[in-house]
């Protein structure tokens, strides 16, 4: 990153910090100072922290240079993925194990915030978020001077909604929310009908936070001290499974009222755990079909990814990678263990690199999931990652590993799922999808796949192998609402398999 002086360009750019392996940060500007998110090790009290999470650090504009950034402590335990920087206001946005919180600190700011951040703390105080918010991504928060911050925020129970946040009065306004026909109706100005209100102030809410906490004025500008939100129908719960190791992973549950935790339903595991990519468990009115079924939905919050920070993303990658595929499993015992799903219901489902991590796990467990849907799946990854030629190949050395070394070869190659298909084993039910259009994982990936484990696997005319290759589509799909018809193929594929 380098800087500018707007007043006198001609002075030419000077560097903030130079380049260094495995070390990130992002600036902001602020009054002559500079405010950094980093996971460079800082100095505070004498002592150096970790390399790993984000740290929020501070030095002058004028005193450049790692050696110069000291950490402000704003406490809490969350991990810090972002910022936004206002006049009055430093925005936080951050991760308490996998659900979001955004902190607010008072500008100007010192070195001297609370590190224990106690609710009184007249420096940062934690911005109250409607019911089970599980998804928030900052809106368009370009107006420095500003003192509103507009988010949009939902819930595997509260459909999107647009909200913009009052920094100094505390009040929130509701802008927009998506409507679910059939089950909630937005009518400008009137409360929302149809669903169960969410109240956004609260006597519990009011003892929690230090200041007099805002209200909620409705959609349209009415008076309505409410949103949308369907926890009336559904339950979501967040949950911590022990991994074989020992460490507790999140995993998200979400489920129907009319369900019964009896151990006899039928339930979809989903995970990711690469790139420290946060797994999306906001708002998706695909699911309802599956849940008014009687389904359980879980999302498991896997090493690997970044649901706990950088700490979490580095503890899932290159030679830890199978920590992801024991934390997977590991979730799908507990779902078993603890009644949320029967054994021979129970299935799963990767996407892109989730694939990978889902077919690890069958070639683990083959008795793990009664079927298995692999979108794109990146799967054969020993011969990828050798392959040079292909685009995407060096700059994955970094999550992966190069397998040139030997050493990473090797260790690549003990999790590969192309690479360790069982002989006369019985796998599951599966249904693969490729793209022959697809730039980031090649289509002969998922074929060869399923060639390998028709060829290898036990014979079972009852765990079917299925191979769906679209020709025009690409990594990421097809045209609007084309993704509608692939769920409605992914779910009948489970429907049938699970014996409805």
């Amino acid at each position: 990153v380098y800087l500018i002086d707007a007043e006198n360009p001609a002075t030419g750019l000077k560097l903030v910090e130079r380049r260094r392996p495995g070390v990130e940060y992002y600036v902001e500007h602020y009054h002559g100072n500079l405010l950094v998110l980093s996971n460079q090790p800082a100095c505070i009290g004498g002592m150096k922290t970790n390399v790993g999470s984000y740290q929020l650090l501070k030095c002058s504009a004028d005193s450049l240079g790692s050696e110069y950034w000291q950490e402000i402590a704003v406490g809490g335990g969350a991990a810090i993925y972002d910022m936004d920087v206002f006049d009055k206001h430093l925005v936080l946005y951050q991760l308490k194990g996998g659900i979001p919180c955004i902190r607010i600190l008072d500008m100007p700011i010192s070195l001297e915030v609370d590190a224990n951040s106690h609710t009184g703390d007249p420096h940062s105080w934690i911005l109250p978020l409607p019911g089970d918010v599980c998804s928030v991504s900052p809106g368009s928060n370009i107006d420095y001077y500003s003192s509103t911050l507009r988010l949009v925020v939902s819930s595997p129970l509260l459909p999107e909604a647009v909200l913009d946040y009052d920094l100094l009065n505390r009040d929130c306004t509701a802008l927009q929310q998506q409507e679910v026909l059939g089950i909630t109706r937005q009518i400008p100005g009137r409360p929302v009908t149809d669903s169960k209100t969410l109240k956004f102030t609260s006597p519990e809410v009011k003892k929690r936070f230090w200041a007099a906490n805002g209200r909620l004025i409705g959609i349209g500008g009415g008076s309505s001290d409410s949103l949308a939100d369907l926890s009336h129908i559904y339950a979501c719960e967040h949950l911590q499974v022990a991994s074989a190791d020992g460490v507790d992973i999140p995993l998200t549950v979400v489920y129907s009222h009319n369900y019964k935790r009896d151990g006899s339903n039928a339930a979809l595991l989903m995970g990711y755990g690469a790139y420290g990519e946060v797994l999306d468990i906001g708002w998706c009115s695909d699911q309802l079909s599956l849940l008014d079924r009687g389904w359980v939905l879980a999302f498991a919050h896997v090493r690997g990814g970044g649901e706990l920070g950088k700490a979490w993303h580095h503890s899932g990658m290159m030679q830890q990678k199978w920590n992801s595929i024991n934390d997977f499993i590991s979730c799908a015992d507990f779902l078993v263990q603890k009644s949320y799903a029967n054994r021979r219901r129970l299935c799963a489902k990767g996407v892109s690199a989730g694939g990978l991590l889902v077919s690890a796990a069958i070639n683990v467990r083959p008795d793990l999931f009664c079927a298995a849907i692999l979108k794109v799946p990146f799967i054969d990854i020993c011969n990828t990652m050798l392959d040079e030629s292909l685009p995407l190949t060096i700059p994955e050395y970094e999550e992966w590993g190069n397998p040139n070394a030997v050493e990473n070869f090797h260790y690549i190659r003990s999790y590969s799922p192309y690479d360790n298909v069982h002989e006369r084993a019985s796998y599951p039910a599966m249904f693969v999808t490729a793209s022959f259009l697809d730039t980031r994982v090649g289509y002969w990936e998922a074929a060869k796949w399923v060639a390998r484990v028709r060829e290898l696997a036990e014979k079972n005319s009852n765990q079917v192998v299925i191979l769906k290759t679209s020709m025009s589509c690409g990594h990421f799909g097809g045209i609007q609402y084309h993704h509608i018809k692939e769920t409605a193929v992914e779910y009948a594929f489970l429907i049938k398999m699970i014996g409805v």
